[in-house]
């Protein structure tokens, strides 16, 4: 009876120990999503501002400050058992690196907007970059690893994705970043005509094959020889629209990032740009593939710009 009762406890605090695994691994990934969910507004903000000023920009990078911010509160109050100790101190880490950053691009911003003098804010802000890189490094190359040893060790099944808060190295070159925020001041100048202004997604096919994706399911796609994303875009608004910019990104396997404009949409029409895609993609892998196509001046529904889908590329 005594075995007995010593094998039922051990039952007993091994299940509650696996639930304690269980319970972290569901809040690390709902925390990984959420910073990755501000990377996204960043570089969203940063490259399509829609008529926003230097003080909008600001305003709403402190705010995703603040939410960074509150993402490494919760991730230091997360319980987990002792043996996730390493783990959970990278993922803190990586979070403050991003909460900084972030708190020190929106102190930068007037200034790397201003007419003179931009320059010192202009490297400032690509140093910033820096650190969301080093966010990456250390989550990929410390935090990832121990999550999964301790997993393994644990017998437990669960995946951790890789976060990349950085989009593209390109942010870390100061002169590509002037370019970048360039495209700010002159997005908040031009001005919107009169009445309803807006362009939606409406297709995504992949050449050479004719595939057209879906957001439903898993699609395959041949990345051969020519391999290019026919975007289709209509103009949904009562005036006609210019310098139309579409953007390709592919995660989770080969990092590939592609842009074309679209030079003039009449009112109601719809224009079907060809985004060859040279770099070849990850095979045999989902990779998420969005194409987002910008908004213009004017716009206030933006919903319907931007489409993900599920990729398996195999070879051509």
């Amino acid at each position: 009876m005594l075995i007995l009762l010593i094998v039922g406890i051990n039952g007993c605090l091994g299940a509650r120990k696996d639930r304690a695994y269980r319970d972290y691994a569901t809040n690390v990934r709902a925390l990984v999503d959420e910073s990755d969910g501000l990377s996204d507004k960043l570089f969203e903000l940063l490259t399509r501002p829609g008529g926003a000023d230097a003080l909008d920009i600001q305003n709403e990078i402190n705010s995703q400050a603040t939410a960074a911010e509150q993402l490494v509160e919760r991730a230091k109050g997360t319980d987990h058992p002792d043996e996730l100790n390493g783990a959970q101190r990278w993922i803190v880490t990586a979070l403050e690196f991003r909460r900084d950053a972030l708190n020190r691009i929106a102190q930068k911003i007037p200034a790397a907007l201003a007419d003179k003098g931009r320059r010192p804010a202009i490297e400032s802000i690509a140093g910033q970059m820096q650190a969301f890189l080093a966010s990456d490094v250390i989550y990929s190359q410390r935090a990832l690893p121990a999550l999964q040893t301790q997993y393994a060790d644990r017998n437990l099944d669960e995946r951790f994705r890789r976060s990349e808060f950085l989009p593209n190295l390109g942010w870390l070159d100061p002169d590509t970043v002037e370019t970048r925020l360039g495209d700010i001041s002159q997005g908040s100048s031009k001005a919107a005509a009169p009445g309803l202004h807006g362009t939606g997604l409406v297709s995504v096919t992949s050449k050479p094959s004719g595939t057209e994706l879906s957001q439903n399911g898993v699609n395959r796609v041949v990345a051969g020889d020519g391999l290019a994303l026919d975007v289709e875009v209509q103009n949904q608004g009562e005036s006609e629209e210019t310098d139309v910019s579409v953007s390709v990104s592919i995660r989770d396997g080969q990092q590939i990032d592609v842009e074309q404009t679209i030079s003039r949409i009449a009112a109601g029409d719809s224009q079907t740009i060809s985004i060859p895609i040279s770099k070849k993609p990850d095979t045999g892998k989902v990779s998420q593939v969005t194409v987002d196509v910008a908004t213009v001046p004017g716009e206030k529904v933006s919903a319907n710009n931007k489409a993900t889908y599920q990729v398996v590329f195999s070879q051509g």
